[in-house]
């Protein structure tokens, strides 16, 4: 591992559309009822050390914005389309960790290719946020891969009712 260095980029989309209407009984009384998602940029992790393939890393990132309507239930998922590759080489996406670190307490999960909710709430106010994400490569064996940039898409997807 002499000098070898490996790059995760994790490159970002979003499902959905950008604005969503709640289907309310009187959907005339809830007609600003919004919720939004921006992406603010992709995250990196770097490993270049013994320790980093051995330990792993970690990298805390504001990653989103939301915007919620107050009296909204929403919920944020995510899910990665593929593990991490690097030419014909590859690391099981299960070998990253996130978690929403801004709006309370919230389990790390591990990506899969399956949507998971990475943060959830209700606003009880109009809710306009950065929503940090913590990112965790668990280090191991399964990152002693040829030095690369190993990538994947995340698809974070966003819900309002």
């Amino acid at each position: 591992m002499n000098g070898r260095i490996l790059l995760l980029v994790l490159s970002l989309l979003v499902a959905g559309p950008v604005m969503a209407q709640p289907s309310l009984p009187d959907e005339s009384k809830y007609a600003n009822s919004l919720i939004g998602l921006t992406i603010l940029g992709s995250p990196a992790l770097g490993m270049s050390s013994v320790s980093d393939y051995t330990n792993g890393v970690t990298l805390n990132h504001n990653t989103l914005q939301i915007n919620v309507s107050l009296g909204l239930t929403w919920s944020i998922q995510v899910r990665a389309l593929d593990d991490l590759r690097y030419q014909s080489y590859s690391i099981p996406a299960s070998s990253i960790a996130v978690q929403a670190t801004g709006l309370g307490s919230r389990p790390e999960i591990f990506l899969r290719t399956t949507n998971q909710t990475v943060a959830s709430g209700l606003a009880t106010s109009l809710l306009s946020a950065i929503l940090p994400l913590r990112y965790r490569a668990i280090g191991g064996s399964t990152f002693l891969q040829p030095a690369g940039s190993y990538t994947t898409t995340l698809l974070f997807s966003f819900s309002a009712q």
